[in-house]
């Protein structure tokens, strides 16, 4: 066997196939490359548009009800991937990272088909902050059809002047009797 050989076990003949070869790239290429590198400047060396780039892969670990998981890995489209006909947003549905690169990660049960992560964690403070801005909406709403209709809004009044001005009428009711 020689060293660029080695020996294809799934054949039951055991023949040895050849190793692929590397593509050894052409002289023309290789001098627009060189001359590529010299036109870089300071700033495109330290800061590369590909270590930049979004990845578009997506890695998901599918929870199968016979107690299997599956690994896979699948392409996103404008941020989106679909898997049994329902679609999924890789910021939304991806909660953990894996490996250096960075590569979202969903774990989806196949019973629900909910990503593991989001539901549990987003709703109870996503909740909370849904009711105070419906809230706060509604009292807007009543305040701008109370200025509509002319009227004043006097839930703003603080107790403190309502029970002043009551003092300072009972103080000038007092007066007025005692002058008549």
């Amino acid at each position: 066997m020689k060293e660029d050989e080695y020996l294809d076990w799934t054949n039951p003949k055991k023949k040895y196939v050849p190793k692929p070869q590397e593509e050894i790239p052409i002289t023309e290429e290789l001098k627009e490359s060189e001359g590529e590198k010299k036109k870089l400047t300071w700033w495109s060396k330290a800061f590369k548009s590909k270590s930049f780039k979004k990845p578009t892969l997506i890695a998901v670990l599918f929870l199968r009800n016979n107690g299997r998981a599956e690994t896979m890995q699948l392409e996103t489209r404008n941020g989106f991937f679909n898997i049994n006909r329902k679609t999924y947003h890789e910021r939304k549905d991806c909660i953990w990272v894996v490996g250096k690169d960075r590569i979202p990660l969903a774990i989806i049960p196949e019973w629900s088909l909910i990503p593991l992560g989001t539901k549990e964690w987003n709703d109870k403070s996503m909740l909370e902050k849904f009711n105070e801005l419906q809230d706060h909406t509604l009292k807007g709403i009543r305040h701008a059809e109370l200025v509509k209709m002319g009227d004043k809004d006097y839930s703003n009044i603080p107790t403190k002047k309502i029970i002043v001005w009551g003092l300072i009428i009972l103080v000038g009711g007092i007066i007025i009797a005692n002058y008549i």
